[in-house]
């Protein structure tokens, strides 16, 4: 049981250590034997995510964004637990965030189902979403951001080097601007039924 942080610096060492024997020994072999578990209660089940999704209606979609919300708690495990640098640092940023830009993107489109069209781009989702007091300008402006970042999923149409590009502060902000669109919408439609 580790206690303290001297603890914790003991047995972080130590994890690293074996780690890295293990894949010394294994080199590009993977057998199942030399897998690593990620540890239990940092990802959090289905059921919490679709209780938080409650005012999105079709289930299969529920279900499916519940999913991604699962993939996108590994992704926060990976980003806070490994000590990534370099690129695969910000490859790893980059699709976590994307990942929340695709989250949104259905949130938006469902939680707005039978009030918003369907034509609609994201960003004038967003847009309209002002409009009708769903959520708030600063929210915008943030989800617009969320889709620029989330278009550079689109590799071919980047027109610069994406080295340094991805910081933790940008996911950080992703993972909030995701949280606030959940929240407004949730609250939206708490009020509309006058619960």
């Amino acid at each position: 049981m580790i206690s303290t942080d001297k603890e914790l610096v003991n047995a972080v060492a130590l994890v690293n250590d074996r780690l890295q024997q293990i894949q010394n020994y294994l080199g590009e072999d993977n057998p199942d034997i030399g897998r690593v578990k990620i540890p239990k209660g940092y990802i959090r089940p289905v059921k919490h995510f679709k209780d938080r999704l409650y005012f999105i209606t079709d289930n299969t979609t529920k279900n499916n964004l519940a999913y991604a919300l699962v993939q996108s708690d590994v992704y926060l495990w990976i980003i806070n637990r490994m000590d990534l640098y370099g690129v695969a640092q910000e490859m790893t940023l980059k699709f976590a965030i994307a990942l929340i830009g695709s989250i949104s993107e259905t949130v938006a489109v469902m939680g707005t189902k039978g009030i918003i069209g369907k034509r609609h781009s994201f960003c004038k989702r967003c847009d309209r979403m002002v409009d009708l007091k769903i959520i708030g300008d600063r929210l915008r402006k943030n989800l617009h951001w969320l889709w620029e970042v989330r278009s550079n999923i689109h590799i071919y149409d980047i027109s610069q080097t994406e080295y340094k590009k991805y910081h933790l502060k940008d996911f950080n902000r992703a993972v909030s601007t995701g949280k606030s669109l959940m929240d407004s919408l949730g609250l939206y439609h708490k009020n509309r039924k006058g619960l």
